[in-house]
């Protein structure tokens, strides 16, 4: 019987070759090197497999039902205990893993830790703005205002998939952002201010490059939390701040743009939020 790996390694991708390979790349200068990698295909029209030869490592295929449903395929097929994810575009540098393994073999409560992480755009180093700084503990009502975990950055423990659930699939966008919301409602997020990934911004694939409206997949992801008993004063009193913000801000922008497809459903979240009684 074959050893388990104490790491999974999850790519999807989606017609990337020459980024896919870099990402790769960045696998083979691990420190630690006991990790299984997943190539999770979400059915691309290029073949990719060319490009995965050179590489040891495990391919699966999906049929195409985005980014979310090629994450939890490989989820669903990691033999780990432990989860890392890999977007195709950006790449890992080399002690990534084994300082995370080391911060979850001291702090054993703590199920998730993501790192601090280095900004590409254009070839150019981007310098990441106060809002944007990355944060660790309880955290709900910091992650109700944006996204402040970068997927690539994060290592978690199979288990609290188990207690959480998976990526929503129906977000073809911000699915990322649901899932951190859903863990930083009930746990700890453990965090390396080190930066140890590489993220690429910019280029035309990116998927925050080909969705608008953006912030009503956050407010789809926020108003799940409306009827949580758990949340404290402090954490509902943010959520519904944040909702209320992104709703306003939204229909300003679908009367601007005269697109009216979803404002009955972002009117409905802001009727939700003033029907809502803060728990003292």
């Amino acid at each position: 019987m074959s050893k388990i790996p104490q790491v999974s390694i999850i790519i999807p991708v989606y017609n990337r070759t020459h980024p896919l390979v870099r990402a790769l790349e960045s696998l083979k200068k691990q420190t630690f090197t006991d990790f299984e990698i997943l190539v999770v295909d979400d059915h691309s029209e290029i073949d990719l497999k060319p490009y995965l030869e050179p590489f040891d490592l495990r391919y699966l295929k999906t049929s195409g039902k985005g980014v979310s449903a090629a994450r939890n395929t490989g989820v669903r097929a990691a033999k780990s205990n432990l989860i890392a994810f890999l977007d195709s575009d950006d790449e890992w540098l080399p002690t990534k893993l084994e300082k995370q393994i080391n911060y979850l073999s001291i702090n054993s409560s703590i199920s998730i830790v993501h790192t601090n992480e280095v900004w590409i755009r254009e070839q150019k180093v981007i310098k990441q703005n106060s809002k944007q700084q990355k944060l660790g503990g309880r955290l709900f009502a910091e992650f109700t205002k944006q996204c402040l975990i970068a997927s690539s950055s994060v290592l978690i423990r199979k288990s609290l998939f188990n207690q959480v659930g998976l990526f929503d699939e129906s977000f073809p966008v911000c699915e990322d952002f649901d899932l951190w919301l859903r863990i930083a409602a009930s746990y700890e997020i453990g965090f390396l201010e080190e930066e140890l990934i590489i993220k690429h911004g910019g280029h035309e694939d990116q998927l925050s490059m080909k969705f608008h409206s953006m912030d009503l997949w956050r407010a789809r992801a926020l108003v799940k939390h409306l009827n949580n008993p758990d949340l404290t004063l402090i954490q509902q009193t943010a959520l519904l701040e944040s909702i209320k913000t992104k709703c306003e801000i939204l229909l300003k922008g679908f009367q601007k743009h005269q697109n009216f497809e979803n404002i009955h459903e972002v009117e409905l979240y802001l009727e939700r939020c003033a029907g809502t009684v803060i728990a003292k």
